[in-house]
């Protein structure tokens, strides 16, 4: 995951990381079940919900977004644009002046 930082022409501090579409998690190191014994009923998944996450469509579902934040505004940008990481401090005001406002939870 790729984070920026850099000042807009008004002296604000922005934020800038991407989001994947999924994320990847790695094995557990051992490889091997620890518990010694069962327990019956046992359910280590105490949610009673199904998945939190908000759900997204389109081309943020399928190939991710870019976040830009400053205190009290949010904006995504989907999707993710090639090499946006390396783009200048001009590029980076420019993709975040076309990026989308998120709306306040």
């Amino acid at each position: 995951m790729a984070y920026r930082e850099f000042t807009d022409a008004d002296g604000t501090a922005w934020t800038a990381w991407d989001v994947p579409p999924w994320r990847v998690f790695s094995p557990a190191r051992s490889y091997q079940d620890r518990r010694v014994r069962e327990t019956a009923g046992y359910q280590p998944e105490r949610r009673v919900t199904g998945d939190r996450r908000r759900a997204r469509e389109g081309a943020m579902s399928e190939r991710g977004w870019v976040c830009f934040a400053r205190p009290g505004e949010k904006r995504r940008l989907a999707p993710t644009p090639a090499d946006w990481d390396q783009a200048s401090e001009p590029e980076l005001l420019d993709l975040c002046r076309r990026a989308a406002p998120e709306a306040a939870r």
